[in-house]
This record gives structure tokens, sequence and C-alpha cells, in this order.
């Protein structure tokens, strides 16, 4: 069986005991720290329960460490074990490549927060981050196009920004200047 450790409350503090002993392993001020110590008198012994009492001295919680834990696994079997959802399989050519640092904890962000796999975070950021540069990349085609038919011709247009005041004024003036040049 199993190591048992109780964290338990008692005059002097907070009391990591050996389950059976009559004597603290160690006292803590707090119930964190003591449940830190615990786990910690767990992991060195090899694995243990952690069984954490309230101040009043009821049953909290229990925390399985170390070997324990690893037991516990292998009892239960592969079926207490789900993987993370899977999304949809892709069509495409696969590939492997580094993302930067950024990148990666976005990934494991939003798998963290949709229960999804780290990879299949990675496409969505990536299928997300394409529909956004397409996006991008027709907003400046239809820019393109309505310059050149508001001022067709006319005035040699910066693709960076709006006209500067030269330019518009060359524009708004152009077809004056056809007038006098024909009259």
């Amino acid at each position: 069986m199993a190591l048992e450790l109780h964290i338990a409350k008692q005059e002097s503090g907070w009391a990591v005991r050996r389950a059976g002993s009559k004597r603290a392993s160690s006292i803590h001020p707090t119930q964190a720290e003591a449940v830190e110590a615990g786990r910690r008198l767990a992991l060195k012994g090899g694995g243990a329960e952690v069984l954490i009492h309230s101040s009043d001295g009821r049953f909290h919680d229990r925390n399985t460490i170390g070997a324990a834990k690893l037991d516990e696994m292998k009892r239960a079997g592969p079926a207490s074990e789900r993987p993370a959802p899977r999304a949809p399989r892709s069509e495409g050519p696969r590939t492997t490549l580094r993302v930067p640092a950024a990148l990666d904890e976005a990934a494991d962000r939003l798998a963290d927060e949709l229960g999804i796999a780290r990879n299949d975070a990675l496409l969505r950021l990536a299928t997300r981050g394409a529909e956004i540069y397409e996006g991008e990349r027709l907003v400046e085609a239809r820019r393109a196009q309505r310059w050149a038919a508001v001022v067709p011709g006319v005035v040699d247009i910066d693709q960076d920004g709006f006209p500067s005041p030269e330019e518009s004024a060359k524009a708004v003036l152009a077809p004056r200047l056809d007038e006098q040049e024909v009259g």
C-alpha cells in the first residue's frame, strides 16, 4: 500500500504527518506551506497519497504524488487517460517547422482554452493568420481600384497611405488644367 501523508491543523500550526504516526514530520505556519512540504516528502519517499484536511479537521482534498500516481494510472488503465480532442484531419502537405516563442505561447494558451492538442491550436492560428492576410490583400486591391477610378492616370498614388496635399490638389485641379490647355 502507498504511503499516506496527512496535512492537518494543530495548535502550533499545520502539521505534515505520516498515517499511523503520533509525531508530525514537520510543522508550518500556513496550510499551503504544509501541503508543499507534504508533496516534497511524498516525492522523496517514492510517492504517496497526500490527504489535506480543513482547519476543522474534516477531509478536504487528496493528491496522489510520485510513484503512487503512476501505480494509480496503471490500475485505472488507458480509458481513464483521455487524450485532448483532435481537430478534423486537414488536407494538404505535411510540414515540419520551428515556431517563434510568441506563437508557441499563443498556441499553448489556445490549446488550454479549447481543450485541444497543441498542433491543432497551431493549425487554427495559422489558418486564421492566412485569412487575415488574404483579407488585407483584398482591401489593398480594392483601395487601389477605387483610387484609380477617382483619379485615373492623374496622380501617382503612394501605396502606403493617403495622397499628399499636393497630389490631392493636382487631382482636383486636373480637369481645369485640361480645359486651360484646350482653350
